[in-house]
């Protein structure tokens, strides 16, 4: 498709949107072609149509026009979120989503991190839409962050998941209906480990995107089967969540695969690299922009991947005389004015040069604060490592 007709696509899409909301009640609608969203309600209101185009294409007009006239009319004409306690506990959910999810909203969704990467989310399970209270809502409820998810997790979820036993001899991909809790499966206490109890080897979850499950007993080629096919859906997902496998610890709970040693540990740490460079490109742009506005000179550093005889490690660069944010990485390469490179493992650079994360930034960054003096870069020469 030509970019004139990819434009004509948009337009008349947005055009549908346009009837759909008008249908709904909504006025004063306008289209942003530029950012590819609606804006109504005098522009206080902006309806992102990336998504809802994407998952349109492969269905036919009807099925289009169908669902468009179920979900188009939710986030414009939201529920009342319900004002109690009682009235919310039931209908609480939590969700898997990127850490970089929801950027502009200067933290104020009910969050926690979960995994490298991944934060769960609490959310308000309404009958056509997700909602995502804001912090504020704890205080008025009562609750702090980790009771709400936990009820979320323990009491909801739970109720919701069904128990069955998995087959153990090859790739599992769970398929449900109402798939928009399915990756959160995986949190509901012992559900891994009941499901997994006929298998082999050590059961392994994927979660490539918000609405997808796959369960992978620990067999190398099982794994390497499944690891190529999920970094494919990941990359080609609308909404990826994660390309890494998860796994049970000793105790039954649920952790990356990459805390324990495996026959796959080179897919292990690809996955895992993958991941972080994705996560830190989608903030890397976002500050950028953030700063760009602000007027700050500070260079946001990129992650890079990079392949050393013990595997694939991620790697990030402070240049002499930069004022940086640096991601955290496997390593970070000091690059002088004279072309010397020095690579020191991150955790080594960290401690001699006394950086320290930026408040506020999730996934974290390090601020750095001046060159390093020349005792300090001696000792850094001398922790570093060959690359």
């Amino acid at each position: 498709m030509t970019n004139i007709d990819d434009d004509r696509a948009r337009r008349e899409f947005a055009l549908q949107v346009f009837g759909h909301m008008r249908s709904a009640g909504v006025g004063d609608v306008s289209y942003d072609a530029e950012e590819f969203a609606v804006r109504y309600d005098g522009g206080d209101g902006v309806l992102y149509l990336a998504n809802l185009f994407t998952e349109t294409r492969d269905r036919s007009p009807e099925e289009a026009r169908e669902w468009l006239t179920r979900i188009v009319p939710a986030p414009v004409t939201p529920a009342t979120p319900p004002e109690s306690w009682e009235e919310v506990r039931p209908l609480l959910r939590p969700v898997l989503r990127p850490s970089t999810y929801a950027l502009d909203d200067g933290g104020s969704r009910i969050r926690r991190p979960l995994f490298p990467f991944v934060d769960e989310l609490l959310a308000i399970d309404y009958p056509d839409v997700i909602g995502f209270p804001e912090e504020s809502k704890l205080a008025e409820w009562g609750v702090t962050t980790d009771e709400a998810l936990t009820v979320a997790r323990e009491e909801n979820l739970a109720a919701t998941v069904p128990v069955a036993e998995l087959p153990g001899d090859g790739i599992v991909e769970i398929a449900v209906d109402e798939a928009d809790y399915l990756s959160s499966w995986i949190l509901v206490p012992d559900w891994l480990l009941v499901s997994t109890t006929n298998f082999e080897h050590p059961p392994v979850a994927f979660v490539p995107d918000q609405q997808s499950l796959l369960i992978v007993p620990g067999d190398p080629e099982l794994l390497s089967e499944a690891f190529e096919a999920v970094e494919q859906a990941y990359r080609e997902a609308t909404r990826p969540l994660s390309p890494q496998g998860y796994t049970l610890d000793e105790s039954g709970l649920v952790i990356p695969l990459d805390r324990v040693t495996t026959p796959n540990d080179a897919e292990v740490a690809r996955a895992r690299a993958v991941l972080a460079g994705a996560e830190y490109h989608t903030q890397q742009q976002w500050l950028e922009e953030r700063y760009r506005d602000e007027l700050e000179a500070i260079y946001v550093s990129s992650l890079m991947v990079a392949e050393r005889e013990d595997g694939i490690h991620t790697v990030t660069v402070w240049g002499e005389g930069v004022d940086a944010a640096l991601p955290v990485a496997d390593f970070l390469a000091f690059a002088t004015d004279d072309e010397q490179t020095v690579m020191v493992p991150f955790e080594i650079a960290v401690d001699l040069t006394g950086i320290v994360p930026m408040p506020g930034i999730h996934p974290p960054r390090y601020r750095t604060a001046g060159w390093p003096d020349p005792v300090v870069f001696e000792r850094l020469t001398q922790a570093a490592v060959p690359f």
